[in-house]
C-alpha cells in the first residue's frame, strides 16, 4: 500500500517542492506607481517659467532649480508649463523640462515645441505625476509667432480626463484666430478636460469671454488676489485654469503662488475633485 502511495505521488513531487519554495520578495513600487486618491482631487499648477530665469537679476543666467523649489513647495500632481528652453544657448545647453522632472520627482512628461531658437527649442509643456497618454501637439495659427496646443489624457483611479496647455499670442487678432482653434481641438475629445497656460488676456478681454461662450468655467476666480504679472508687483491677470464641462469638476481651493519671484509670472495652483 505505501508502495503505491509513493508511486502516485512521485509525478507531483516537483510541483510541491516548489509550491512549499520561499518566492523572492516583489517590488512594492518599481517607480510607475499611479497616485491614489481617496477623494477624486487633483492639483493643477500653471506657470509660465520664463525660460527658468530669475526676474529682476542681473546678470540673468538660467536657475531650473529655483522653478523647481517653487513647484516643490506646492506639490501639484500636473503642472502646466510655458516658455520652456530646451537645449538653447542662452539655457546653456540644457533640457529644463527634463531637468524640472528629476527635480520634482515627476515622472511623466510631454514638450511642444513653439519654434526653434538659439539652436535649441522654446515652447511650452506637461509635467505629470500621471502616466500621460494619446499626446497631441497642435499649431495654433498667428502671423507673429509659432504658438501650439499640447494635450493629454491622464487616469486619476477610474476617471480619465484631458488636460491641455497652451500659451496664447500677445496680440488680439492673433488671439481671435487661435481660440476657435483651441476650442475645435478641445471639443473632440469625449473626455472632461482642464485646460490652462498663459492666455496673455485680462478676465475682461474678448479672449476670455469667448472662452467662457465656448463652455469654460474658469476656476481661478477674477480679482487682486489673483494678478500673476509681474510678478513683483502683480497687477494684472493673465494666467488661467479652465475646466469644462463644469458640472464634472468642483473647485476645492485656488490661490496665486506670491512667493514665487523666480519668473516674471506667479504660478496658479488650483484642487479640484473629479465628480
Amino acid at each position: 500500500m505505501k508502495k503505491i502511495f509513493f508511486s502516485f505521488f512521485l509525478p507531483f513531487l516537483p510541483v510541491i517542492l516548489f509550491a512549499c519554495k520561499k518566492q523572492p520578495k516583489d517590488v512594492e513600487d518599481p517607480g510607475w506607481k499611479q497616485p491614489e486618491l481617496v477623494d477624486n482631487r487633483i492639483t493643477i499648477m500653471s506657470y509660465n517659467v520664463r525660460y527658468c530665469t530669475p526676474y529682476l537679476v542681473t546678470p540673468v543666467a538660467p536657475d531650473v532649480s529655483a522653478i523647481a523649489a517653487v513647484i516643490n513647495r506646492e506639490v501639484p500632481d500636473v503642472v502646466f508649463l510655458q516658455e520652456v528652453d530646451r537645449n538653447t544657448t542662452r539655457s546653456k545647453k540644457t533640457d529644463q523640462l527634463s531637468e524640472l522632472s528629476k527635480m520634482t520627482d515627476m515622472p511623466f512628461t510631454y514638450y511642444g515645441k513653439a519654434i526653434d531658437y538659439q539652436g535649441g527649442e522654446f515652447g511650452v509643456a506637461f509635467l505629470s505625476r500621471y502616466l500621460l497618454s494619446d499626446e497631441v501637439k497642435t499649431a495654433l495659427p498667428g502671423a507673429d509667432e509659432n504658438r501650439v496646443l499640447i494635450q493629454a489624457n491622464i487616469k486619476v483611479n477610474d476617471k480619465t480626463i484631458t488636460i491641455a496647455c497652451t500659451h496664447l499670442d500677445l496680440y488680439q487678432e492673433n488671439r481671435d484666430a487661435e481660440v476657435p482653434v483651441v476650442n475645435s481641438r478641445l471639443s473632440a475629445t469625449p473626455y472632461p478636460v482642464i485646460f490652462g497656460g498663459d492666455l496673455n488676456a485680462t478676465p475682461i478681454n474678448t479672449t476670455i469671454q469667448t472662452l467662457l461662450g465656448y463652455g469654460f468655467s474658469k476656476i481661478t476666480p477674477t480679482s487682486a488676489e489673483y494678478f500673476t504679472i509681474p510678478s513683483d508687483k502683480p497687477n494684472r491677470q493673465l494666467d488661467y485654469i479652465m475646466c469644462r464641462p463644469a458640472e464634472k469638476f468642483k473647485t476645492i481651493s485656488t490661490k496665486v503662488a506670491t512667493d514665487a519671484r523666480v519668473s516674471d509670472h506667479l504660478p496658479v495652483v488650483a484642487v479640484i475633485e473629479l465628480q
